[in-house]
């Protein structure tokens, strides 16, 4: 033990998040211990992204806080899509996060068995091969690659081993897993189904590459699979989504989830949606709303459009003004409320499988189901994060799904929603 400690804040995707977790362990494989105090580390490490004005400006400063409060001969280093985009100063080192362990005299590790999250990512592939009008993230993390499958067997395998019982596989673009080889994501997870003892969940998908074989695969294997699938949309205007360059349309977008309800009745099916894109006029975002109500979605991620230097959609004109674009966030928001009271009022008094994910106080934890159902339940003794407990499904609020673990029955252990509630 080298008694050095690190401190490090992720922004962004599943990937980065998925990054930081690999910076992490080489750090902690090597003595390191992290802290929650920037003021203690030695490292001060920015995992940083881009894909919005927002996010840009957020991870701006925090860089700017970790160079005020950094004591002496700590070292500052900014990771993620940042240093791909635009320079970054009076720090120690800019560049991506296997360069930034070279840096530290660390070995890249190949496998990330120690993770600080209750249901890890794991990395199939990255970088996407779509230009979309509006998106920054092909010219900071490239062109698809996949990632080797006895690379991803063998971090399933670890994970397993230490006991964790849901696993996220995630990417860029995990539709293009396998393209360089003539497989297909489908061949992946025939693959992974192979290992036992855990569920498999699916990060962001495009529509275009929800086939027929995975949604066979995910309606025959409902126990394995979590039956949620995040599907982007971003508008439901097709003049839009050609402006935007979406290789889909609304028509096929709609049949996408046609299929996937014919065979999986009760799937979480969420998506995203960017309001005020260049040239939206009032009747295309009310195409939009109307098409996203009459999707049974489970939830919606609503994004403001953000121009993004070096897209084509920040030449667009004409621009749609800032207070429109956040008066038809609003309205999405609104209907986003709505849709995830609805979806989960369906499992009312139904039991779920729910991943134990973190301890809020004494007794209370919160966890997800599988079907992406958000809850806070009581027990009377720790649990291992991870693990996938019997839930019953008793109250849906517009802040907090509540429900009661039933292993824990039989010891008597029941509180009021009216505490859960209030926390």
């Amino acid at each position: 033990m080298n008694g050095k400690s690190y401190y490090i804040k992720n922004f962004g995707c599943k990937i980065n998040q998925y990054e930081g977790e690999l910076l992490s362990y080489a750090l902690e494989a090597s003595g390191y211990k992290r802290t929650s105090l920037p003021e203690e580390a030695d490292i001060l490490i920015v995992n940083t992204c881009v894909v919005t004005h927002k996010a840009e400006r957020d991870a701006r400063r925090a860089i700017n806080r970790m160079i005020r409060v950094r004591k002496d001969g700590a070292k500052v280093l900014v990771v993620g899509c940042l240093p791909e985009y635009k320079q970054v100063d009076s720090v120690d080192f800019v560049g991506g996060f296997r360069q930034a362990l070279r840096y530290l005299g660390l070995n890249v590790p190949n496998l990330t068995p120690y993770q600080h999250r209750a249901r890890p990512f794991v990395r199939i592939q990255t970088g996407c091969n779509f230009r979309c009008s509006y998106c920054i993230v092909p010219f900071v993390r490239g062109r698809s690659r996949s990632r080797p499958l006895n690379e991803i067997i063998d971090e399933i395998r670890a994970l397993v081993e230490k006991g964790y019982e849901e696993l996220v596989l995630t990417g860029t673009q995990i539709g293009n897993w396998g393209m360089e080889w003539g497989l297909e994501l489908s061949d992946l997870i025939e693959k992974i189904l192979e290992i036992k003892g855990f569920r498999i969940r699916l990060s962001s998908i495009s529509p275009i590459h929800v086939t027929e074989r995975l949604i066979g695969l995910m309606a025959s294997n409902r126990d394995r699979i979590a039956p949620h699938l995040h599907i982007s949309l971003q508008s439901g205007s097709d003049r839009i989504l050609r402006a935007m360059r979406r290789p889909y349309t609304a028509k096929t977008y709609r049949k996408k989830i046609e299929q996937l309800l014919e065979a999986l009745p009760d799937i979480a099916i969420g998506t995203d949606v960017i309001a005020g894109f260049p040239t939206e006029s009032d009747e295309e975002f009310q195409e939009t709303l109307h098409f996203i109500e009459e999707i049974p979605f489970a939830y919606l991620h609503v994004f403001e459009f953000s121009p993004r230097p070096g897209t084509d959609a920040a030449e667009m004109r004409p621009q749609v003004p800032p207070h429109v674009r956040k008066a038809r966030v609003r309205e999405l928001l609104k209907v986003a409320q709505e849709k995830r009271v609805r979806y989960a009022s369906r499992f009312i008094g139904r039991v779920l499988h729910v991943v134990v994910e973190k301890k809020v106080e004494d007794g209370i934890f919160t966890g997800t189901s599988e079907f992406y159902i958000k809850l806070r339940f009581h027990l009377d003794e720790d649990v291992k994060f991870g693990k996938i407990l019997p839930v019953r499904l008793l109250e849906v609020d517009r802040t907090v799904n509540i429900g009661k673990v039933l292993t824990s029955e039989s010891a008597g252990i029941q509180k009021t929603s009216q505490k859960l509630l209030a926390n």
